[in-house]
């Protein structure tokens, strides 16, 4: 389970990274769906870290 976690957590961050470097090329502010998008992905990456941190190793 933990490398499914893993994984899973990587694709969350792969995709908040790729909003956030798209709101910073943007000369606007991003849109309030986007910051919201980058925070929903931010709530979820965070649960999958206390998820991992409280597995068995």
């Amino acid at each position: 389970m933990r490398e499914q976690l893993s994984a899973l957590m990587k694709r969350l961050k792969d995709e908040q990274q790729w909003l956030l470097f798209a709101a910073a090329e943007s000369t606007t502010l991003p849109s309030l769906s986007t910051i919201q998008r980058v925070a929903d992905l931010e709530l979820n990456i965070a649960a999958i870290e206390n998820t991992l941190a409280e597995l068995p190793t």
